[in-house]
């Protein structure tokens, strides 16, 4: 029998004491099957410096280990002796194999115990499958073998042979997104006192269809129907990829509690089998056929661009729900609205899911390449960090040239980052930025930067001829120039690859499937690319060389100074650069624009590097230090870095302020404008105009209020909520106001949950009339935020009092 598709995930499951691989797979027609691997054993390797024993006398002793366990004695099942290169050099090392992935560590331990160096003994089995075959997630794969059937999936082959086959598009995925609602007068709800009260689900089908569908719990009944309805409902439509939002840390673990409670097996693997749920170190949910994906560790990693990380803000960032599209509820509200307005609450449930999928949709198709690149099933992919990524990516490669991965070296040693200088403070006006495109990939390729090719450092004498390495400024290390080292070749491969793709764009139309396919292949490669410098000075790293990061960016300084210095000679103005980007404009009034790109053009024909204009500023403000600016484009869109007020100690007011004052400053050049907006923002306060919710801060509870020293706000807060039976747990974020009292600023938080009422200053708390200190809001919010920019211009804080006419015209350099 032979069948033929994607494969999406790979496990192992044990028959007789075997470990047999099984690859889930899914066709073009949509039909799901299962191929059974029982040939491939796990193993490790080994190996050891210095000995007298021969090489047969070692094997013998590495045949003898054995680890006496609970169960079982476990034992060194065989050993072979291969030719493997370890950064570089040819070894002769030992593969160690085993009777059952679960006997490794063990083994590996004992083996270590008599001196032996061991190496890859940590890969994940499937994933060690995955790389010696050369398989790839959301790639093709072909199997013959003989048929089986089996419940789990349409069709199954135990197989002979399994390769992996070109597939020119993605497949067709099944995609269920999920989100729990829980009614606690309390606060943060308990899963062995609070129900559930609505499981809401929307869905994505592989031929387009989308729904939505909600579970929600009897006002005279448990959650035990709901819960048993998700779960037959997950079967039922058998997802491919099961996305939430921080559902790992949270949703799962609720439901994993409350069916336990009534007794609910939480059979929803594609085999029937429960979700292995783990809460240590970092939450982590496996469930076997399906691709558990927690968008949160997502966003986490990858949007940087985004500081408060709320499921309602990601959406809003991402486009796919703007917060006045949806219904908006704090869990006091969510209390509230279950026993009055349940249509209300049903649309908050309806909105917060149909976000998460909406998010899974933006945002999953890069991991589906990721994974493919990196030979890691999507739900471990998506939950690794930036360095784990290029490690796998690294792995999976190195084993295609008969190199190992190296051991920890468990080191990490700071060094010295790209060069700065300084910004000319000020408001200036067509600002042109050039950027060094893809800088530090291409240095390690220019200067054949790699772990492997580090003969040593020229200061302290080299062992080889100075002209066949490369030097690095400043810091000396040395490489040499020849044989290409492994990283070059990879970043090699990587950067023909990209280029090869974005040439193959050009010829589509921007609208196609075939462009936003080859577009995220493209921006894959782009990030491993631009990660390899970072991860060779990271301290977990097994390629970890901290030389290779220092000498990357002793380059780059080296060329950013050239830069300046031929951008100077042409008679431009740098007024900042930072790393691999300069600003520059010209005084003499002639068209900036054109001359810029005469001068990247001059650069790139002298330096290694290619510079690219990244941007014309019509106007653009800096302040005295680096990464804070703002800007107008030509496209008339506001850029802000650095300044921003983001953190959860402010307003919703105070961060509208700002955004006003920025947008005066750059579009209409009009300081007068931005402090008239301000004054009319105080006296709208003043008179209790501005809507309370504008007013909430939110800042996270890190640990338990008793462990703070000093009771902060936000912690004051909470131990007031608790007072009356709210609780916040820790890593929630606790909402407050800022009432009037003779008390400190801290003592004054009132928490939010706890208003009922609210008539413009004054809020309404069980029975009780308090005041909300608008002088704090002016003073410590609205004229900060304000002032944060128009400081920059020669204003003080008196002017949001007195009249006071000023232009900017002195202030353009």
């Amino acid at each position: 029998m032979e069948l033929e598709g994607f494969l999406l995930d790979a496990d192992y499951v044990t028959e007789d004491g075997r470990a047999v691989i099984r690859l889930w797979c899914k066709d073009e027609q949509g039909k799901h099957f299962v191929i059974f691997d029982r040939n491939f054993e796990p193993y490790f390797y080994a190996l050891k410096e210095d000995v007298m024993e021969g090489e047969e006398e070692l094997k013998r002793e590495l045949l003898r280990v054995r680890v006496q366990s609970k169960k079982a004695e476990i034992r060194v099942k065989d050993v072979t002796v291969e030719e493997k290169k370890l950064l570089g050099k040819t070894r002769r090392v030992f593969k160690i194999f085993a009777e059952h992935p679960r006997h490794v560590p063990a083994l590996r331990k004992e083996v270590e115990r008599k001196g032996f160096t061991a190496l890859e003994a940590d890969v994940l089995f499937a994933i060690r499958y995955l790389i010696d075959k050369g398989l790839k997630p959301f790639g093709g794969v072909k199997a013959k073998g003989v048929s089986m059937r089996v419940d789990c999936a349409d069709a199954a082959v135990v197989a002979a042979e399994v390769e992996y086959i070109e597939k020119g598009k993605p497949p067709q995925l099944d995609i269920l997104a999920f989100d729990c609602e829980m009614a606690n007068p309390y606060g943060m709800p308990s899963p062995s006192r609070d129900p559930i009260i609505i499981i809401s689900t929307a869905y994505l089908t592989a031929n387009g269809e989308r729904g939505c569908k909600l579970f929600i719990k009897g006002d005279d009944e448990d959650d035990e129907r709901i819960i048993q309805e998700f779960l037959d409902f997950i079967r039922e439509f058998s997802p491919d990829v099961i996305v939430g939002y921080n559902s790992d840390a949270f949703d799962w673990q609720y439901i994993k509690e409350r069916a336990k409670l009534h007794g609910i097996e939480l059979s929803v693997g594609a085999d029937r089998s429960t979700p292995r749920i783990e809460k240590t170190p970092t939450p982590e949910v496996n469930i076997a056929g399906r691709l558990n994906v927690d968008l949160y560790r997502v966003v986490q990693r990858d949007l940087g661009e985004v500081k408060v990380k709320t499921l309602e803000n990601v959406a809003e960032f991402l486009g796919v729900m703007q917060r006045e599209e949806r219904v908006e509820l704090s869990a006091k509200g969510i209390y509230e609205a279950w026993l009055q307005d349940k249509k209300k609450l049903l649309e908050y449930a309806r909105a917060d899911v149909e976000s998460t999928l909406g998010i899974a949709e933006r945002l999953l198709p890069l991991q589906y390449e990721f994974s493919k690149m990196t030979r890691c099933p999507l739900d471990i992919v998506a939950r690794m960090g930036r360095g784990r990524q290029v490690e796998a990516y690294l792995s999976a490669e190195a084993f295609k040239i008969g190199e190992l991965v190296p051991p920890k070296s468990g080191a990490a040693e700071t060094y010295e980052g790209g060069f700065v200088l300084s910004p000319e403070e000020g408001l200036h006006e067509n600002v042109v930025c050039l950027d060094f495109s893809a800088m530090y990939p291409t240095i390690m390729i220019s200067f054949n930067i790699s772990p492997d090719t580090y003969v040593g450092n020229a200061k302290e004498g080299l062992s080889v001829p100075e002209e066949a390495v490369n030097i690095a400024p400043e810091v000396g290390h040395a490489f040499r120039k020849q044989p290409d080292g492994f990283f070059k070749k990879i970043l090699v491969e990587l950067v023909q690859r990209r280029a090869k793709l974005k040439e193959e764009m050009k010829k589509l139309d921007k609208g196609s499937d075939a462009y936003r396919l080859l577009d995220i292949q493209q921006q894959c490669i782009k990030i491993l690319t631009n990660s390899f410098y970072g991860y060779t000075g990271w301290g977990a790293a097994r390629w970890y060389k901290r030389e290779c990061a220092e000498a990357t960016t002793a380059w780059g300084r080296h060329f950013i100074k050239e830069a300046i210095k031929m951008a100077e000679e042409m008679g431009f103005k740098v007024i900042y650069g930072d790393t691999d980007s300069i600003f520059v404009k010209l005084s003499d009034g002639s068209d900036v624009l054109k001359q810029a790109e005469e001068l990247a053009a001059k650069i790139s024909e002298k330096l290694p590097l290619e510079l690219e204009v990244e941007d014309f500023f019509k106007t653009i403000f800096f302040t005295e230090k680096k990464k804070r600016y703002a800007a107008l484009t030509a496209d008339g869109e506001i850029v802000v870095r650095g300044l921003e007020v983001r953190r959860g100690d402010w307003c919703e007011l105070a961060k509208e302020v700002q955004a006003e004052v920025i947008n005066a400053i750059l579009r209409d050049k009009s300081p007068e404008k931005a402090v008239k907006y301000v004054r009319g923002v105080i006296n709208m306060l003043k008179s209790g105009e501005v809507p309370l919710e504008k007013l909430i801060i939110r800042k996270t509870l890190t640990k338990k209020a008793s462990g703070y020293d000093a009771k902060q706000a936000h912690v004051l807060a909470a131990e007031k909520a608790r007072a009356r039976n709210i609780v916040y747990e820790v890593g929630s974020k606790v909402p407050y106001i800022i009432l009037k009292g003779a008390e400190k600023m801290s003592e004054r938080a009132f928490p939010a949950d706890l208003i009922d009422e609210a008539r413009g200053n004054e809020i309404l708390s069980e029975g009780k009339t308090h005041h909300v200190d608008y002088n704090y809001y002016v003073k410590h919010q609205v004229i900060p935020a304000a002032h944060r920019i128009l400081r920059y211009f020669g204003y003080d804080t008196k002017v949001f009092e007195e009249s006071e006419q000023m232009t900017l015209d002195k202030w353009f350099s």
